[in-house]
């Protein structure tokens, strides 16, 4: 099932040198990059397992990342910004259900999925000569981001000697932009264009202990139509596009016993495409990380609670996480 990552990444447009401008009389360009809201490292365990059909889950996460500096194409620092600090912490509510029918869909049971975030962003850096300083507390506070509604199809697992071995699940579906959104500020918990995203969540027992799960992940961005910046932008800039993108989250499990499960996750992320402002690629404007940590799962049946820690290295044109951590608690009714 699925969870939003509110990691804000248009953090990583604004702090990188080839887009900034400085504040003067004249225009600023645009910055474009992924959104937030992106499925980054939020699923671990068992992730290709699903409920019965009739049954409902509902998850909650509570996660806190802090971010360090911006890097470059080449997965460098970014020089420009002082001491720069962003805490982004997220409250999240998932809603799932599996429709009671018999009938199959392309072989699995169909179901629907909702999720809606509550962030807190706390920024701060200034940035140094000759660019001036910039002023984020405006950013900051608690607002809604986007939620994001889908429509999956669990399968039943694949069973040898009574024990399942594979497990999965397809989901399509869209974020939708109503989150906070303010053109005039830099950073925003909401996006203000559609984003189309598809998984396939995969569990496989390698024994009764081990297991590996996957989540590949496809995103397509849909234009902006009115880009956001604290300063006045290009008047001839109509629209921004992020690019398309590519990410699995991924879980290499241990079963130490019937309720605690303990392993390593984490995610890595490429963008396929160039940003576009105007239908016009920005060169060298390909977003990319990779995260690992460990994690924990306390299995008691309808109850199941998961933490999970992870670092990022390999940023590219991205803000880079130093630390994130999320505890998520799943009921299934």
């Amino acid at each position: 099932m699925k969870k939003i990552k509110a990691g804000v990444a248009l953090i990583a447009a604004i702090l990188s040198v080839q887009y900034l401008a400085p504040m003067s009389s004249l225009a600023a360009p645009a910055t474009v990059s992924l959104p937030s809201g992106m499925n980054l490292g939020s699923t671990s365990f068992y992730d290709g397992f699903g409920g019965k059909p009739g049954e409902s889950a509902w998850q909650v996460y509570l996660g806190h990342t802090d971010y360090k500096g911006s890097k470059d194409n080449h997965g460098d620092d970014i020089p420009v910004f002082n001491d720069p600090k962003l805490k982004v912490s997220v409250l999240i509510n998932q809603y799932s259900h599996l429709f009671d029918t018999e009938t199959k869909y392309l072989g699995g049971h169909p179901g629907i999925d909702l999720i809606l975030p509550l962030v807190h962003l706390d920024a701060d850096f200034d940035s140094g000569p000759p660019f001036p300083a910039l002023s984020l507390d405006d950013a900051s506070g608690v607002k809604f981001g986007d939620p994001t509604v889908s429509l999956f199809l669990q399968y039943d697992p694949i069973m040898v000697n009574g024990n399942p071995v594979f497990a999965s699940r397809v989901n399509a579906g869209f974020t939708i932009p109503t989150g906070a959104y303010d053109k005039h500020k830099d950073i925003n918990m909401g996006n203000n264009h559609w984003s189309f995203s598809a998984y396939w969540a995969m569990t496989l027992f390698l024994s009764p202990k081990w297991s590996i799960s996957l989540r590949p992940t496809y995103y397509y961005n849909f234009k902006n139509t009115d880009p956001a910046s604290s300063a006045p932008l290009d008047t001839e800039i109509q629209d921004i596009q992020a690019g398309q993108s590519f990410s699995t989250n991924y879980n290499i499990a241990y079963r130490v016993n019937d309720v605690l499960s303990i392993g390593l996750n984490g995610y890595y992320l490429k963008q396929l495409t160039d940003d576009k402002v105007n239908d016009s690629r920005l060169k060298d404007s390909r977003e990319q990380s990779f995260a690992v940590g460990p994690g924990a799962m306390l299995d008691y049946g309808n109850d199941k609670f998961y933490l999970t820690a992870q670092r990022e290295s390999s940023v590219e044109n991205r803000f880079e996480a130093d630390s994130s951590f999320t505890l998520r608690w799943l009921r299934i009714f």
